[in-house]
């Protein structure tokens, strides 16, 4: 169950459940709990559907990559590490298909008894105990690994019964149906609760002890009795038609919003919504697998092997940030008055200190700043910000107020307030929203004159715009494309700078390709450049 659930925190937010969903492998709500393995069974199979899917799809990336490049392709597995090198999000998949495996390996050394298999996965999982936090079996599977490894050297004897499969329990003739033991001893202690019979037992230390004689034996017995209705057919010749059915379906679903292992961008996106991540994610996963490894050979050479720390000292946490990133704490602003008045008060109690000893002027101290930002332009070191309709008031008795609208030919429009203005509505997609609210609107005010100039913010960094706008906070980052669905909360998805930069320059160059009746024109910035529609390669002429 660890292991599913360090699964679940990778894959946390990318998209994961919505494709299961959307693949009808699973509903919402259950989706959802496979991220925290609620039900053991559903969610490794959800992993096993995920994880051929993921192989079929790295597959059909590498035949379309042998199309393109015919002369002197690449093996899978170089193709396999240059691509991860070189694409976040294909390297992410590839981890996500790395940990399922590693999952599934376990379970595979458990069913066949395998006990190398046992250990080598072992050694493969503790890595990403170590690397998402799960400190508790950081620090104590290190522990039976190295005991195991050590059992043909302390005690030989039970490393052969090891060896021979010894370390599980067969209780039925199926194949690939050995358990671990403590499963085993759940499942007899099921068969005998099925009926009452541990009820009250812990009660009376007699009648504890017998049933802990009597249970395995008498479950045992009802297992021979169920399995006497029962026949066993030759296993080697069945097939999952639903297991077939299901990876189809995820690979479709995956297929359709964009093989992950085909993306060539420096991007890290989710599958569905194509929210990108913020760099810090990106190098989380280009490091998870380095850092998680650094930290088991750390701690096996210092506290196994060296023993320079104590075994249950604190293991530092990495708090990684991947695509369900931890919100970060804000600090109180009460907290920061209090400290600023401790401060204030210090401060004046040296200056009376010293104006008792010298002759002292606190008109000449009050003549220079005190404080490390001035309080009357600043909030805690935040720049005071007004309400800029506050100086409309003082504006209006500057002009003469007129009654009628003046005659104009041409109309100038404010990109970003139109686009604020305008919410989607009905419009799923950033190609619908650009056809049926934005151009439509467009159209309606052209109607009006005979040109339009649409003019579009550009973000400068490090500018005093831009730390007011992130005083607002920062909405989720997002591909804008035509088939990308619009995220539910409009505003916040304005809020990111990237986002209406993107969608800037995607609705300039939708209403570039309009067509416009007789002399009509519409002239749009872009990013630095200038669209116009229809396109023309004279001079624009001067506004009136």
């Amino acid at each position: 169950m660890a292991a599913l659930k360090a699964a679940g925190n990778l894959l946390q937010g990318s998209g994961w459940t919505d494709a299961l969903v959307s693949a009808e492998i699973a509903s919402s709500g259950t989706a959802d709990s496979f991220l925290t393995a609620a039900h053991v069974k559903r969610t490794r199979y959800a992993h096993q559907v995920t994880a051929a899917s993921l192989s079929i799809l790295q597959h059909i990336a590498y035949r379309k990559y042998l199309q393109s490049e015919p002369e002197q392709p690449m093996e899978f597995s170089t193709w396999t590490a240059a691509s991860s090198k070189e694409y976040p999000l294909f390297q992410y998949w590839c981890l996500v298909l790395e940990i399922e495996l590693d999952i599934l390996g376990f379970v595979q050394a458990i069913r066949e008894a395998n006990f190398p298999r046992y250990v080598a996965s072992l050694q493969q999982l503790v890595i990403w105990y170590f690397a998402l936090d799960h400190t508790h079996y950081s620090r104590w599977i290190p522990v039976h690994i190295r005991d195991m490894l050590e059992l043909p050297h302390t005690h030989p004897s039970i490393a052969r019964e090891f060896q021979a499969g010894k370390f599980t329990v067969q209780k039925t003739l199926r194949v690939f149906s050995a358990m671990a033991i403590d499963q085993a001893h759940e499942q007899n202690n099921r068969n005998i609760k099925d009926d009452g019979g541990a009820v009250g037992l812990t009660e009376t230390p007699v009648a504890l002890q017998r049933w802990m004689v009597a249970g395995p034996e008498i479950a045992r017995l009802v297992t021979e009795f169920e399995d006497g209705f029962t026949t066993v057919e030759n296993q080697s010749t069945i097939s999952n038609p639903r297991f077939k059915t299901n990876v189809q379906a995820l690979v479709n679903v995956i297929e359709n919003q964009g093989n992950p292992f085909e993306e060539k961008s420096k991007d890290l996106l989710t599958l569905t919504t194509k929210d990108l991540a913020s760099p810090a994610v990106v190098k989380s996963v280009r490091d998870i697998k380095t850092i998680g490894q650094q930290q088991y050979t750390t701690f096996v050479q210092e506290r196994l092997i060296e023993r320079s720390k104590p075994l249950k000292e604190t293991i530092a946490q990495n708090k990684l940030p991947l695509f369900k990133e931890r919100k970060p704490r804000l600090t109180s602003n009460t907290k920061g008055k209090l400290a600023a008045a401790r401060n204030d008060s210090q401060l004046f109690s040296r200056l009376y200190i010293g104006c008792q000893n010298r002759d002292g002027d606190l008109d000449n101290f009050f003549e220079h700043e005190n404080q490390a930002y001035p309080p009357s332009l600043t909030d805690n070191g935040n720049m005071r910000h007004g309400t800029k309709s506050d100086l409309l008031g003082c504006m209006e008795q500057l002009v003469d107020v007129q009654s009628e609208h003046p005659q104009a030919t041409v109309l100038i429009l404010d990109g970003a307030v139109i686009v604020q203005m305008l919410k989607p509505g009905a419009a799923k997609t950033f190609l619908e929203y650009s056809q049926t609210v934005f151009i439509p609107y467009i159209r309606s005010q052209l109607n009006k004159v005979s040109r339009i100039d649409i003019v579009w913010d550009v973000y400068v960094p490090n500018s005093l715009k831009a730390s007011t706008r992130s005083q607002r906070g920062t909405g989720t980052r997002r591909r804008v494309l035509p088939g990308v669905t619009i995220p539910g909360n409009w505003q916040a998805f304005l809020r990111n700078d990237a986002n209406k930069s993107e969608l800037f320059v995607f609705l300039a160059q939708q209403v570039a390709r309009e067509e416009v009746a007789g002399s009509k024109k519409v002239i749009l910035t872009s990013g630095e450049d200038v669209l116009c529609c229809p396109s023309e390669d004279a001079a624009i002429p001067l506004c009136t």
